[in-house]
């Protein structure tokens, strides 16, 4: 009987530590995302504004 629980016991620590490997893989992937994203923002924001001055350069050549 003690063996039965010590197998269920060992089977359940291992999902665990399998549920928590996937965890920390997924954050991983999170996290690069976050970064990606940010950069992307970032870029985005510094078109918009060349696009803004480019604009408005071009408004007072006229």
């Amino acid at each position: 009987m003690v063996k039965k629980m010590l197998n269920k016991i060992q089977k359940f620590e291992q999902q665990k530590q399998e549920k928590q490997n996937k965890i920390s893989e997924i954050k991983l992937e999170i996290d690069n995302i976050d970064a990606n994203l940010k950069k992307l923002y970032s870029l985005k924001k510094e078109y918009e504004k060349l696009e803004s001055n480019s604009k408005d350069f071009l408004s007072n050549l006229k």
